[in-house]
C-alpha cells in the first residue's frame, strides 16, 4: 500500500500536468511521466540496494 505522502506526491503530479496540459490527454501524459520521474527517481536506487540485500540473505 503506498503511503500518504506518497498518493499526495502523485496527486499534486497529476493536478499540475493537467493544469499546464490544457485539454491535451497526449500533453498530459508526457507531462506527467517527466514530473513523476524527475520525483521518483532518486527513491530507485535505495530501492535496488535494499531489494539486493533481501535477494543475497
Amino acid at each position: 500500500m503506498l503511503s500518504h505522502l506518497v498518493m499526495h506526491k502523485i496527486a499534486d503530479i497529476a493536478d499540475l500536468a493537467s493544469k499546464e496540459s490544457g485539454t491535451s490527454y497526449e500533453e498530459y501524459i508526457r507531462l506527467f511521466s517527466i514530473s513523476f520521474d524527475k520525483e521518483f527517481k532518486q527513491y530507485r536506487s535505495i530501492h535496488e540496494v535494499t531489494r539486493f540485500k533481501l535477494e543475497r540473505n
